[in-house]
């Protein structure tokens, strides 16, 4: 996934998050990893109700460090906490621990990559005397060069570890542009010029590919409505709908689109109907994760990711599907790189 935000004190800039297998020696280390996943978590829920009551973000840091006993971990649950800010109420579900990096240091304090398949996790305890716990760390092939320029070029690195279903997996945060170094995908040609605008919708994904005068190159639509059915895992969901958007990413790179066109979707919890079969599609769909994606993987070809306001887009593409012969998703789609298209030429007209 990708972000724009802050490692530490360092400017703005796109970040990617790198996924990794955490395996414990014995059952000892993992007693006192959990441990602290255990505490960080508590402390992320007391930083919330703190927040919520409007203390100070230097007396809330100042309360949990003497919970901890570590003030890096405390600035991390606290930045934690701010995340769900806008919820009423926090329960965490999973232990977890995160340790933020700041710039200027290098690598993270707290949970610390000695190498592509090593890492050290300090857990914190009372009396001050924190210990180190040393774990294995697998990465996947293709993210092993990221990691090891990662870690020799002294950058520094937030990271995280999650626990799920009984495993341990750490999160590394990485600057887009080492990854970018390092990706082998086809990249989008300097001379490229056309647009593809993406109807993102809970049982297909539709693509139109445009050129520069707003006239239809080619057309690619991807369907499946097996996962809007009762039943079928959520997680199954997100990976078909992830791979389908990579294969139209590709397929655009292909035919030489250099810009990629999707609709803004900010308030998309407040996207209810009348309908609760309709109701119950929207919520399976992961439409944050699918432009955060998007994002990602549209820098990795060299490509321009660009958004466009979904106002009337839906009332807008009855018309023009009944006069280009389209079906509605896909005039959409047309719809959203069309109007690119013309905010573009008045932008540069004025």
């Amino acid at each position: 996934m990708v972000y724009r935000g802050r490692e530490g004190n360092s400017e703005k800039k796109d970040y990617v998050t790198i996924r990794g297998r955490l395996e414990l020696p014995d059952m000892v280390a993992k007693a006192k990893v959990f441990y602290a996943m255990r505490i960080f978590r508590e402390a992320v829920e007391r930083a919330f109700i703190l927040i919520k009551k409007g203390v100070d973000d230097k007396e809330i840091a100042r309360r949990i460090t003497r919970y901890l006993s570590n003030a890096h971990y405390s600035y991390s649950a606290l930045q934690r906490a701010k995340m769900y800010r806008e919820q009423y109420r926090l329960r965490l579900k999973k232990p977890q621990l995160y340790s933020i990096g700041k710039a200027c240091e290098k690598g993270n304090r707290n949970i610390h990559l000695t190498s592509s398949d090593e890492a050290l996790v300090k857990i914190p305890h009372a009396d001050g005397k924190h210990e180190w716990v040393r774990c294995s760390v697998r990465f996947g092939k293709k993210h092993i060069p990221t990691i090891r320029e990662l870690i020799n070029a002294g950058f520094p690195y937030s990271c995280g570890i999650v626990l799920n279903n009984g495993k341990f997996y750490i999160h590394v945060t990485v600057p887009l542009e080492i990854m970018l170094k390092h990706d082998s995908h086809p990249k989008a040609s300097a001379k490229s010029e056309y647009i593809a605008g993406f109807d993102l919708n809970s049982d297909r994904i539709n693509m139109v590919i445009t050129n520069e005068n707003g006239e239809i190159i080619d057309i690619k639509n991807k369907h499946f409505p097996e996962i809007t059915q009762h039943g079928y895992s959520k997680n199954k969901a997100r990976d078909t709908i992830l791979k389908s958007l990579n294969e139209l990413i590709n397929y655009a790179v292909h035919h030489n689109v250099k810009c990629f066109v999707f609709e803004e979707l900010d308030n998309i919890k407040a996207r209810k109907t009348r309908s609760r079969n309709a109701n119950r599609k929207i919520s399976r769909l992961p439409y944050r994760i699918l432009l955060t994606y998007a994002k990602t993987t549209v820098k990795k070809r060299n490509g321009t990711f660009t958004t466009v306001p979904p106002a009337y887009a839906s009332i807008d593409a009855i018309p023009l599907s009944k006069k280009l012969g389209l079906d509605i998703h896909t005039a959409s789609a047309y719809l959203l790189a069309f109007r690119h298209l013309e905010s573009t030429k008045i932008y540069q007209y004025l």
